[in-house]
């Protein structure tokens, strides 16, 4: 991907690299209709031959000539129905002459023969080596971004919309998966003729084959197949990290507004797969990686978001395709958001809340390490560059903007107008704000205009004072990002301020005012009848910012105690951990054993560890009996940072015992590693931690 250089202009580093440029979908000669694939393998060599046929309605007359993107194939003939035809080609093009000019309404049905030779990219053959004997032998293909021209000839890019076909001969042996429903299989001699057909249409870089050994475990959702595909041996850990996809099958049918559109989902577990999953047209391919034991879901839902994020691209993406790459933050944004979703449906509002928190700091890191740029830009080197955190998280937490700005019952009935309305279609981003606004009445251009046609987000700087005398809460909110006072480095935003009033036995009682910011540097006065316990800015947190708290202490303590949102108390919790001091050593330890969300808990320790004080460490032992694994391995690694301490009494019991986590006995081996790095030549002590580590729950197998 390169490394961004430096842009004077705002501070950060600049997106559009040198050899950037703007990027534009091709002109188009006709609507491609229909693509056939009939495809023979020869895995041992790694290479393949067959026929491309591309049946095409041109939309102008008078062409006399076709080109596709076709990269490093052997093209050995082209014939446009029963005539062959001259063709150029470079390795790159594929120039087809045309043996009559193009007429509106005649159909083009033209044929390729061709082959490949240990492809360079878009279809792979993974097979056993010297290094790695136990490799299983497996095909596949991955097409996005502008992939699939490595296998086959074709309009390679997504605005073309086609149904498509796949026919291959693979060892009888092997099972061969591909888009929409098996029409036949089969047997010719040693060989296996496997036949799918896709009857809806969808974009080049969606077609798909897995070629494998695999084990085929069944599930279904309203008669619809719902099937794992997995090496032979792996197939409990596939039910361990599929078996929720017929409910989220249903939740996105419902959510979306519109029913799972394809005739099965596949989910095919594969060896070296170059991402973490892809989300072919109802077939989606993911690494191996993804399989868990039972031990590892313990700490570990990474598998469950991955299922949930390609299984919400069968909707955005697939049923509803971006035009240009552009565009992809509709797609990808709405996946990463999808896990979000999924993870308020089976694990509540806080864990979602985290969840998209932690989406945003995944964003926030690339804006501030490596480059900001607009979410929607055509200029770039390859489009694959732009599948980035702000494509996918910062997308995840506008589209969360816009469902707090409209409310639930206007949001989905906007995206399920959206979704139903460009079925089978192409999409741009205006025209997800046109089914906003027809739907809703409501014009969010405001919003896109700031945060996806143009980079960065907001920093607040947010204090509080109390005036007695005038019964007056003061709220300062600063934009520090704004530091050169420029009007396109400032914000415009309605925010949501609530003062929080304690009560005996019962919920904290808020009092909400709106408020414009939009200048560098504001201060709000509220008058209220007495002065608030405690004060949550931008109530909810719905917006996509950063945002640092200068109250007083015991507002801050109040916050962290009794504030319903999470990310409010999490925000305290930093601001507590800045001021230091014994006091809030004590309110951040009795947060970490009180507090009722694991989340939480483990924001809580990572900031205690920020305050060197041996109070803080006692503290944090406590941690180490959390009922939450995720929570223990948070302590552990707060720690490990003491160096002055010895974690080595604290931390021997969980690598002689284990930890029912690999989690937590993996970070406690490193802190106990760091131990050793940081006493070299101590010999005592190094000593008795290697002792430990050889000798501990799992031997050796730790210093491997």
């Amino acid at each position: 991907m390169g490394h961004a250089h430096w842009d004077e202009n705002n501070g950060h580093k600049s997106f559009v690299l040198p050899g950037a440029h703007p990027h534009y979908n091709p002109d188009r000669p006709g609507q491609v209709q229909h693509i056939y694939l009939d495809l023979a393998l020869n895995i041992p060599q790694q290479r393949y031959q067959g026929n491309c046929s591309i049946r095409l309605n041109p939309i102008v007359s008078g062409l006399d000539r076709l080109s596709l993107d076709a990269v490093n194939l052997q093209i050995a003939s082209v014939q446009v129905g029963e005539t062959p035809c001259a063709f150029d080609y470079d390795g790159e093009r594929l120039q087809v002459h045309l043996p009559q000019p193009t007429q509106v309404g005649q159909v083009i049905q033209l044929a390729i023969a061709y082959g490949a030779d240990h492809p360079q990219r878009g279809l792979y053959f993974i097979a056993p080596d010297q290094y790695y004997p136990d490799k299983p032998i497996q095909v596949w293909t991955q097409g996005e971004d502008e992939d699939s021209r490595f296998w086959f000839p074709c309009f390679d890019y997504p605005g073309q919309l086609a149904t498509s076909e796949l026919r291959v001969r693979v060892p009888s042996q092997l099972t061969a998966i591909s888009n929409g429903e098996l029409v036949r299989v089969e047997t010719d001699g040693d060989d296996k003729i496997y036949h799918w057909l896709q009857q809806q249409v969808h974009p080049t870089y969606l077609m798909t084959l897995a070629v494998g050994d695999f084990a085929e475990i069944c599930d279904q959702w309203h008669g619809k197949p719902i099937t794992y595909y997995v090496e032979k041996g792996q197939e409990e850990k596939a039910r361990l990290s599929f078996s929720k996809t017929p409910r989220m099958v249903e939740f996105f049918s419902y959510l979306y507004g519109y029913p799972y559109p394809y005739p099965k989902y596949a989910q095919v577990c594969v060896d070296d797969f170059i991402f973490g999953g892809m989300e072919n047209t109802s077939t989606t391919l993911l690494t191996d990686r993804c399989l868990l034991d039972q031990r590892a879901t313990l700490d570990n839902r990474t598998t469950e978001s991955l299922v949930a994020h390609e299984l919400a691209h069968q909707w955005f993406g697939d049923l509803v395709v971006i035009k240009h790459w552009s565009h992809a933050w509709i797609k990808e944004g709405m996946a990463s958001y999808a896990e979000v979703l999924w993870t308020e449906q089976e694990y509540g509002l806080e864990a979602a809340a985290y969840y998209r928190l932690n989406e945003a700091r995944h964003y926030f890191a690339e804006d501030s390490d490596r480059y900001r740029r607009p979410m929607v830009t055509h200029v770039y080197r390859a489009a694959i560059e732009l599948y980035d955190r702000h494509l996918y998280e910062k997308g995840a937490c506008v589209y969360h903007m816009i469902r707090a700005e409209l409310g639930d019952p206007l949001f989905w009935q906007a995206i399920a107008a959206f979704v139903n309305h460009h079925a089978h279609q192409t999409v741009e981003t205006v025209d997800l704000l046109r089914a906003i606004e027809q739907t809703t009445g409501r014009n969010l251009l405001f919003l896109f205009d700031q945060y996806v046609y143009r980079g960065g987000h907001p920093d607040f700087k947010v204090a509080y004072e109390w005036d007695g005398e005038s019964n007056l809460a003061k709220i300062t909110v600063t934009q520090t990002q704004a530091k050169s006072g420029k009007p396109e480095d400032l914000f415009d935003l309605k925010v949501a301020i609530a003062v929080g009033y304690l009560q005996p036995e019962a919920p904290p009682q808020f009092q909400t005012v709106r408020v414009r910011v939009h200048e560098p540097e504001q201060s709000f006065y509220i008058p209220l009848l007495t002065k608030p316990q405690f004060i949550s800015f931008d109530y909810g947190n719905p917006l996509l910012k950063t945002v640092t708290l200068e109250y007083p202490l015991p507002e801050l303590k109040n916050q962290l105690q009794f504030d319903p949102d999470p990310l409010s108390r999490i925000y305290a919790a930093e601001a507590l951990a800045k001021k230091g001091g014994l006091e809030a050593v004590q309110a951040l330890s009795t947060a970490l054993r009180q507090e009722h969300f694991w989340g939480v808990r483990v924001e809580v320790a990572q900031q205690l560890a920020k305050i060197r004080l041996d109070q803080a460490f006692e503290g944090l032992v406590a941690g180490l009996q959390d009922g939450d694994a995720r929570v223990r391995k948070s302590v552990v690694e707060a720690l490990a940072t003491f160096k002055t301490h010895d974690c080595y009494k604290v931390l021997k019991p969980i690598v002689e015992a284990g930890d029912a986590s690999y989690y937590v006995e993996a970070a406690a081996v490193r802190a106990l590693g760091g131990i050793v790095a940081a006493n070299l030549g101590e010999k005592p002590k190094e000593e008795r931690v290697l002792k430990l580590l050889k000798n501990g729950a799992h031997g050796t197998r730790w210093l491997e």
